[in-house]
């Protein structure tokens, strides 16, 4: 075999490996520095996060839209996490926390393992682009969808992310025209395995999620967006209730109209919004970001214009040019 076949052969063989370990891009919305929360509250107003007999496994921020003066209550509950004030922090002891240092002693059993922090500008900046991004994402026609799993026998339903309308950013978007989702069920949302995809479920209703959902080929909670869209200008929004018995619901969800009342779920995900009421999460419930990356920068709902390449596609596309190139200077040798 020539110096020339062995080249080309080696050259072959090196785009092949890149294709196969090559990360792909992905398009799509982008949570950014917001993804560094488990909860992000509204704060308008003069009301309460309230937090008891649960878990929470992250960073929680409270805003201080419309000038709010939020205050935040632990009890019987453990936070592994820092709180962060975008205004002035409430004291320990109206907290509900006690000790000199981390871990703290919670009132009722429990501990909070991190800070207090007064005057965090960036959960202002996070919430008014989660705000923009809601708004936005819910001005888009989705495919049409009826959330029911409890019709059918199997007490479940399977969605596909390929059967949303594909926008502008890369995102599959889905307008949800009812749900009926009720304990003991389950709704899968099934990725195209490449882990590069984006789903948005726009809701304009109350909603009570019950049951169990289940992401699989290759989506995260981060990929996944419960988008409630109902108000406007932090009042009149969509509820957002669970009460599941301790089933595990999976994703991001944003309701920044509507008042948030969480209890008796696990959610491993993220959640923000709540409007100018108090929001609960309390009765057991538990949210969880371990195994989630962090960001930076602003929410987004994507980088806009066409979707970004696949950095394997192009690699194949050389793989493609080189066989080519190879065949005709085999070809040449033969007649010669």
């Amino acid at each position: 075999m020539s110096t020339r076949t062995h080249l080309w052969l080696a050259a072959v063989a090196v785009l092949a490996m890149g294709a196969l370990e090559a990360p792909q891009a992905r398009a799509g919305f982008q949570l950014g520095d917001a993804a560094n929360y488990a909860v992000l509250y509204e704060g308008a107003g003069n009301h309460t996060l309230q937090f008891n007999n649960g878990t929470i496994t992250g960073n929680i921020g409270l805003g201080d839209e419309l000038n709010g003066t939020p205050s935040f209550t632990i009890s019987n509950a453990s936070l592994t996490g820092n709180v962060n004030f975008a205004g002035t922090a409430n004291s320990n002891s109206s907290i509900g926390i006690s000790g000199s240092s981390s871990p703290y002693s919670v009132s009722g059993g429990g501990t909070l393992t991190g800070t207090i922090n007064s005057n965090v500008s960036q959960v202002e900046t996070d919430l008014t682009a989660l705000n923009s991004l809601s708004s936005t994402l819910g001005g888009e026609t989705g495919t049409s969808l009826a959330i029911d799993t409890h019709t059918p026998v199997s007490k479940s339903q399977p969605i596909s992310a390929n059967a949303g309308v594909l926008d502008a950013n890369g995102n599959r978007v889905f307008t949800v025209t009812s749900l009926n989702f009720q304990n003991g069920e389950t709704l899968n949302i099934n990725g195209d395995g490449t882990g590069t995809q984006t789903v948005v479920f726009n809701i304009n209703q109350n909603v009570h999620f019950s049951g169990t959902i289940v992401l699989g080929g290759g989506l995260t909670s981060d990929q996944v967006l419960f988008n409630l869209i109902g108000g406007a200008a932090l009042t009149a929004g969509d509820t957002l209730q669970t009460a599941a018995n301790g089933a595990t619901l999976t994703g991001t969800f944003l309701d920044p109209n509507g008042t948030i009342n969480i209890n008796s779920v696990v959610l491993k995900g993220r959640l923000f919004g709540g409007d100018t009421s108090d929001f609960s999460i309390v009765s057991g419930a538990s949210v969880d970001t371990t195994g989630l990356p962090t960001g930076s920068g602003p929410p987004s709902v994507g980088p806009g214009g066409d979707i970004v390449p696949v950095p394997s596609s192009l690699i194949l596309l050389g793989i493609g040019g080189l066989c080519l190139a190879g065949y005709g200077w085999r070809r040449k040798l033969a007649a010669a």
